[in-house]
């Protein structure tokens, strides 16, 4: 494999990785608002159940001082009405007894319909409150996450950075290699990944076929010094002819043999990690 393009994967690498790692101090603080807004939504549905249960309670006070009005009023009408002499006196004071005893009727069952009400409401509050405690402690968690990661992914990113710069002095020590990175920062920034692997006769970043002869260039150890881009994305293709070499590369391996031209191991047929593939992010270890 071209010895260049073997450190532009390793370049590709770094990058998607510290694009992971940006991506997840981005989303740091959007977890913990997240977080916030939920606590918020159970705090305010807890005061509304607690304002509905107090709505209740006053209705109720206000309903037995009503009560209690009426039937001091009904028994002030009986004791009128044994002393009432003519019988539109008496029709009068029944009808006012009668109206009395219909309000407090009513305002019995007012109270029975507030008590059903409140029992809902009561169980409503218990889950309201079991919600804010649950979403006050998920808040702590993801706050607690939040800074972990913030402080975790500041210090790889800053050691992958100074990697990625001594790595990209190394390409730009040549006029091939500074012409190749100008080439790979140009379709880095238009696609977000400039290398693509040759997988099964096809660019393994459009998935498209890559034509016969354009594989047998890519595969043949005469051309291995030559650079091919994907006849459709564009992005610059490579055949890694280890994957199929009988040995054995443990997580991150590859990588650091191609950024360092270590011989490779002897050993079982490869096996290749996420860290070791240059169309996805490796793990921040293997960086």
């Amino acid at each position: 494999m071209h010895a260049t393009l073997e450190q532009l994967i390793v370049l590709q690498a770094q990058d998607l990785e510290l694009r992971r790692l940006r991506q997840q101090l981005a989303e740091a603080p959007r977890r913990v608002g997240a977080a916030e807004a939920a606590r918020a939504a159970s705090e305010f549905a807890l005061a509304a159940a607690k304002q509905a249960l107090a709505k209740e309670e006053a209705l109720r006070r206000t309903a037995e001082l009503d009560i209690a009005t009426h039937r001091a009023k009904s028994a002030r009408l009986q004791k009128q009405l044994e002393s009432a002499t003519t019988a539109a006196q008496i029709a009068a004071l029944e009808h006012e007894i009668a109206f009395a005893a219909n309000a407090i009727a009513a305002l019995e069952d007012d109270e029975l319909a507030s008590l059903e009400r409140t029992d809902q409401q009561e169980a409503a509050r218990a889950t309201h409150d079991e919600a804010l405690q649950a979403n006050t402690a998920a808040l702590e968690a993801t706050r607690a996450a939040s800074i972990a990661t913030v402080r975790q992914n500041d210090r790889l990113i800053a050691a992958i950075e100074a990697e990625r710069a001594e790595l990209r002095a190394l390409i730009a020590a040549t006029d091939e290699g500074e012409a190749l990175l100008s080439t790979y920062d140009r379709i880095a920034g238009g696609k977000g990944t400039a290398l693509s692997e040759a997988l099964d006769h096809k660019c393994s970043a459009c998935q498209m076929m890559v034509r016969p002869q354009r594989w047998n260039d890519l595969t043949s150890a005469e051309h291995a010094d030559e650079l091919y881009h994907c006849e459709t994305c564009g992005r610059i293709l490579f055949f890694d002819p280890r994957r199929d070499a009988p040995v054995r590369w443990s997580p991150g391996e590859r990588l650091n043999a191609a950024a360092t031209g270590s011989p490779a191991p002897t050993g079982a047929k490869p096996t290749l990690s996420v860290a070791d593939t240059p169309g996805r992010a490796p793990r921040a270890e293997s960086a």
